[in-house]
């Protein structure tokens, strides 16, 4: 009597093929996800970046409050770095201490007897070179009172990245407050 043998197709494994299969499917996932995931990492930035604006207002606010007129540079910060659009700019590890991978500095312009603050981040491949700048309007009111908007000057290439506050807007345009 002669026994015929069979394999157990449990010990079997994966064939060429059905790596290969899965190997594809998984590459396609990656690249339609990987920028989308990129994208969401640098709005995740930005908004930070919306959170040292607030503290930057703070300071002004309280510099405002102290001297009653806006300083030319940006109160309680260390000396500036260089000048830069007509005023002081600091580099992001000079004004908090430490460095950042997205930001790269901070600008303090004067707008007459405005000011905006400039946060700006490195130019990288990935953010399509773009200069992910956040600008704070800071309007000093006829009635010595202090206002505040966030812009982006409708740059285009900024849009996706910025909350939604703050993407209306030129920071020269001061008529619209």
């Amino acid at each position: 009597m002669t026994h015929t043998r069979r394999k157990s197709r449990s010990n079997a494994g994966f064939t060429l093929i059905e790596v290969m299969l899965t190997t594809a499917i998984i590459g396609v996932l990656a690249s339609v996800a990987l920028p989308t995931f990129m994208d969401y990492l640098i709005v995740a930035r930005v908004s930070e970046g919306v959170l040292l604006l607030g503290e930057l207002r703070r300071r002004v606010e309280v510099g405002f409050s102290e001297t009653g007129a806006l300083d030319t540079v940006i109160p309680a910060s260390p000396t500036a770095d260089g000048q830069a659009n007509g005023g002081p700019y600091y580099t992001y590890e000079t004004l908090f201490g430490v460095t950042h991978d997205m930001w790269d500095r901070v600008e303090y312009q004067p707008k007459g007897p405005n000011r905006v603050f400039a946060l700006r981040a490195h130019r990288k491949p990935e953010w399509d070179n773009s200069d992910i700048g956040l600008h704070l309007q800071v309007k000093l009111n006829a009635d010595d009172t202090l206002s505040f908007r966030c812009t982006v000057n409708n740059q285009t290439t900024r849009m996706r990245f910025v909350p939604s506050t703050c993407r209306d807007g030129n920071v020269n345009d001061w008529t619209s407050w």
